[in-house]
């Protein structure tokens, strides 16, 4: 007769072949999803296949290396399409406790970015899964965008050094400190229209109030400057490209928010008396009067 020691043996060989079993399953599975719908897809460690939105070539910015701060927002599915659940991570790359499919999936796509991935439960959420949301044992097929916070002090910091599109963080920081806002053309120019009651005609002389201030105040506090001017419609060359182009887009708004890229404002040598940085995106707050 076995003793208990040869007995737990015997138990642990049998479990172990059973998980190895039940993995070669599922890889096998994953594969086959991953194939079907991305043929494109790209490998990953531990069984993970990844496709970016728009292609390898086509995304913007840089993958975060281990220790880099990302937000993620996902949605779970089955490998049949079923939807298990959603949620909204910020999580340090290789250091927080999560999934390894995140952490994988984190360092090969850049912030900003997007796209979709399949998993076994070995890097995902394992034996345990998430009670009531995803069972245990259950490949994953996970939709996801990635970003980088705005709030980032080191990314702010790349973007006056000019190592980091200005375009690109912008584009960000609106849409989480602005939703409502849209963008002019294909320009790095957002514009929130609060009031667009009729106000001037084609021509009409205008007073501008102009709250002037930097993202690198904005985060700080709400520093900036106050000033006031003149301004005929359509006169060029009196304001900075942004505030001209936001104010002819919205010809009848009396209040506007306008957030712009550097370069479309005081250049990349900023504007020291209106304390606006180098290379640093800028938001002016104006109300327009009529002058009758």
């Amino acid at each position: 007769m076995p003793n208990a020691e040869a007995r737990a043996q015997s138990t642990r060989n049998r479990l172990r072949a059973f998980n190895a079993a039940r993995f070669e399953q599922e890889r096998h599975q994953v594969d086959s999803a991953a194939h079907v719908h991305a043929p494109q897809s790209r490998a990953l460690p531990g069984g993970i296949w990844l496709i970016l939105d728009g292609g390898e070539a086509n995304v913007l910015g840089r993958a975060p290396d281990g220790g880099d701060r990302v937000q993620w927002k996902w949605v779970a599915r089955t490998l049949k399409g079923d939807t298990l659940t959603s949620g909204e991570e910020d999580f340090l790359v290789e250091k927080d406790a999560l999934p390894l499919c995140f952490h994988e999936v984190a360092k090969s796509t850049p912030r900003p970015g997007q796209g979709r991935f399949w998993t076994t439960s070995t890097t995902a959420f394992g034996a345990s899964g998430i009670p009531g949301e995803i069972p245990p044992f259950t490949p994953l097929d996970v939709q996801f965008v990635q970003r980088r916070p705005v709030l980032d002090a080191a990314w702010l910091t790349e973007v006056q050094q000019g190592v980091f599109d200005e375009a690109v963080w912008l584009k960000e920081f609106v849409a989480e400190a602005a939703p409502a806002a849209s963008q002019l053309a294909d320009r790095p120019v957002w514009v929130d229209c609060v009031d667009c009651s009729p106000l001037t005609s084609e021509g009409e002389a205008m007073r501008l109030d102009i709250h002037t201030v930097d993202v690198q105040s904005i985060l700080q506090g709400e520093q900036g400057r106050e000033s006031t001017m003149e301004w005929r419609r359509g006169t060029p060359d009196q304001l900075v490209p942004a505030l001209e182009q936001a104010l002819l887009a919205h010809p009848r708004a009396a209040v506007l928010t306008i957030w712009t890229t550097s370069e479309f404002a005081f250049q990349h040598k900023g504007a020291p008396a209106a304390g606006v940085r180098p290379r640093t995106p800028v938001r002016f707050d104006v109300q327009v009067s009529p002058l009758w």
